[in-house]
């Protein structure tokens, strides 16, 4: 370790130093590892204090936010001062994942498989499938699935709620347009709320213009949230398109979006076009068709959700068709293969989209991932 460290020491006759990063939990156990030794000197300074360099990132979570840090990893580090997505990972991704995959029965195995790996191969993706199993144990109560099975539930429902079966028919014609408006309904919240990320992470780090005039930012929250209340109070049947919420809650939030490079450099006391209005105008067109866009698809991709709800339903369902055209041992094989091949395929399928959801239409909305991980000389050696 001491050959290791040597590369980051600097001699200046007789005194030498080094400079290095440490967990501000450890500098008091720092301090008193050196204490006895008089001709040593340790000086704490804050993060920053060496413009020169970008301090490290340490990343610390609960007991169920931290095997998520993982998938985190794959996209990149937060840097010093940015925010730790690892929590927001946590939380949507089992909620993702839950609602595309729920069943009680299917969610227990998953837990069960995720404690076995986890324990038995001490394997992250392991701890990781405890948590998003509990997920869908829930889901599948609200689904009222267990196994595929949508009747066995039906005592619970009515002792509890007083109804006769399940409360939510996900196979039912009235209910899959429903559903694939809440789907969407899901991926405008996110957005939204991966929007007041970003505008809390620009405002910290007092960039006013990426706060102000982002597509991410405050014009791009108010244009985006704009549209999707006006469609949400559309489907209540309530019409609030008129023309002075078009034009200050749509047109104006939308034009700052367009303008958002003039704009900035205004704030900043420079000339707003450099090289001609007619350049600007033209690039910032297609920029802006572009931003329109994206705000669709990242929109519309949810939708994928809702269609993983009826894709996990249908194949249970044929499942349960084939097993009630067997008998005896024969419909009991034919349960426990065809629940082993929906858990395997379709549970792998389910866990990519969730994290393609995540890396794709969240993180590129608050998220750089630009950061260094904080490594010790341990570590490092």
């Amino acid at each position: 370790r001491t050959f290791v460290a040597r590369k980051y020491v600097v001699g200046l006759g007789q005194r030498f130093s080094i400079t290095g990063f440490v967990d501000a939990a450890d500098v008091e156990r720092l301090k008193e590892t050196f204490r006895e030794l008089e001709e040593v000197e340790i000086e704490v300074r804050p993060a920053h204090s060496d413009k020169r360099l970008d301090p490290p990132t340490k990343l610390k979570n609960g007991w169920f936010a931290r095997p998520f840090l993982m998938f985190v990893e794959m996209y990149g580090i937060p840097d010093y001062d940015g925010i730790d997505p690892v929590p927001i990972v946590a939380l949507t991704y089992s909620l993702l994942f839950g609602i595309m995959f729920g069943d009680v029965g299917q969610g227990i195995v998953v837990i069960l498989a995720g404690l076995l790996l986890s324990k038995w191969k001490g394997m992250k993706l392991g701890e990781v499938m405890m948590r998003i199993g509990i997920f869908s144990t829930i889901f599948g109560f609200v689904f009222g699935s267990v196994f595929g099975n949508e009747t066995m539930l039906d005592p619970l429902y009515h002792a509890l709620l007083g109804i006769d079966g399940r409360p939510i028919n996900v196979m039912s014609s009235d209910f899959i347009l429903v559903l694939l408006m809440i789907a969407v309904g899901i991926g405008a919240v996110l957005n939204l709320f991966c929007m007041v990320l970003n505008m809390r992470l620009q405002l910290r780090r007092k960039n006013m213009g990426e706060f102000l005039f982002s597509q991410n930012g405050a014009a791009g929250f108010i244009f985006y949230g704009s549209v999707v209340a006006a469609a949400a109070l559309f489907v209540a049947g309530i019409n609030v398109l008129n023309p002075i919420y078009i034009v200050i809650l749509i047109v104006l939030p939308l034009l700052c979006v367009f303008l958002k490079e003039p704009l900035t450099r205004k704030l900043h006391k420079e000339a707003m076009f450099p090289e001609g209005f007619g350049a600007f105008f033209m690039e910032g067109f297609f920029e802006l068709f572009e931003v329109c866009l994206s705000y669709v698809t990242n929109t519309i991709s949810y939708l994928r959700v809702g269609g993983f709800v009826l894709s996990h339903a249908g194949m249970m369902m044929a499942v349960t068709m084939i097993m009630g055209m067997c008998s005896g041992v024969a419909a009991a094989a034919v349960g426990i293969f065809g629940n082993v091949l929906v858990m395997c395929l379709e549970g792998l399928v389910v866990g990519i989209q969730a994290l393609r959801l995540e890396f794709y239409e969240m993180f590129s909305r608050y998220f750089e991932g630009n950061g260094t991980a904080f490594r010790t000389m341990e570590q490092i050696g």
